[in-house]
């Protein structure tokens, strides 16, 4: 399986920080594996309270996930399909690299070459916030892509990364959709018909991305599931994945859990409303094969469950990156 949206650079800083080294491999490949996991987008995400400095967070989370890839053993950067077979026949985890938002660049839209010459490979223009190139769910619903977004969205495609719209307000989504050229990802989101929340997709978003041959990945955080906590269970998550499939087709989902366990209670209650924000059944990623019989139970046959964990992600890679 490949997870499409994971926050474990962001583990990964805070303990190389206090002095750990090998992160991945002591906290985290085991549990992956566990889960049935080969591989994941793992992105570079501003954490509260480093959104009072973008830049300065960014810098440390580039540092340190270069260091923590330079001694293990057991995962690699990629940087493309034909990396990520190379990664997968060498037993390896494969991490391809993405970004949770541009603040870390200010209004410095030329570090996006840097970034890709690191190995950034999947982008998206905002998280929550709003900044010098568009507005996330939580800024003004006014607001949407700005000039510089636009040219942002420019190098994304010239440099052959995905761009990602998840956290993007509704006038931002639609104005992204006017410009880009290329497939759309929403890698964390699942159907606002079914969860009436900012972050979730309408129908008519949901059939954009499937115009430009794009892809949306599912999400496991409880407020994206269901209003009432007493439906925020495995079997509300498998309806998400049913309805999305028959509004566009099994070829455009896929995976994006957004696993957030390793994280502190505080982190979390910064920006999570729920009391609890994992699906009972589903609290981390060594307990997703659970997740794969419900989507069973719901109708999808073996072979579309093999599409949605692995094969649309690869196939999205190889027609964006190549």
């Amino acid at each position: 399986m490949f997870d499409g949206h994971c926050d474990i650079f962001t583990d990964v800083t805070i303990k190389r920080l206090q002095g750990e080294t090998q992160v991945l491999q002591k906290h985290h490949l085991e549990r992956l594996k566990k889960g049935g996991f080969t591989g994941g987008c793992f992105v570079f995400w501003i954490d509260p309270p480093y959104t009072e400095n973008p830049p300065a967070r960014l810098e440390q989370l580039l540092q340190c996930a270069s260091d923590e890839l330079a001694e293990c053993k057991g995962a690699v950067l990629v940087r493309n399909l034909k990396e990520i077979e190379a990664a997968k026949t060498a037993d390896k985890f494969y991490i391809l690299a993405g970004m949770e938002g541009l603040s870390g660049l200010g209004s410095n839209v030329e570090q996006l070459y840097q970034l890709h010459d690191f190995g950034i490979r999947e982008v998206m223009l905002t998280w929550n916030e709003q900044n010098a190139f568009a507005t996330g769910a939580k800024g003004d619903k006014t607001r949407g892509l700005t000039d510089l977004g636009k040219e942002a969205i420019s190098i994304i495609q010239e440099k052959k990364m995905i761009l990602d719209v998840s956290h993007l307000n509704e006038k931002s989504f639609w104005d992204v959709i006017k410009v880009a050229q290329t497939p759309i990802l929403a890698s964390h989101s699942n159907a606002k018909a079914l969860a009436n929340v900012a972050r979730n997709l309408t129908d008519d978003q949901l059939f954009a991305i499937r115009d430009t041959k794009g892809l949306i990945g599912l999400n496991s955080f409880v407020e994206f599931l269901h209003d009432d906590p007493k439906e925020q269970t495995l079997d509300q998550f498998a309806k998400h994945a049913a309805y999305i499939a028959e509004k566009i087709g099994v070829e455009h989902l896929g995976f994006g859990f957004d696993f957030c366990e390793f994280l502190s209670n505080d982190s979390l209650s910064s920006f999570v409303s729920a009391d609890n924000p994992y699906i009972i059944g589903l609290e981390d990623c060594s307990k997703t094969p659970v997740f794969l019989e419900k989507l069973k139970e719901v109708g999808f046959s073996d072979a579309e469950i093999l599409q949605i964990a692995e094969k649309n992600w690869l196939h999205l890679i190889e027609r964006v990156i190549g």
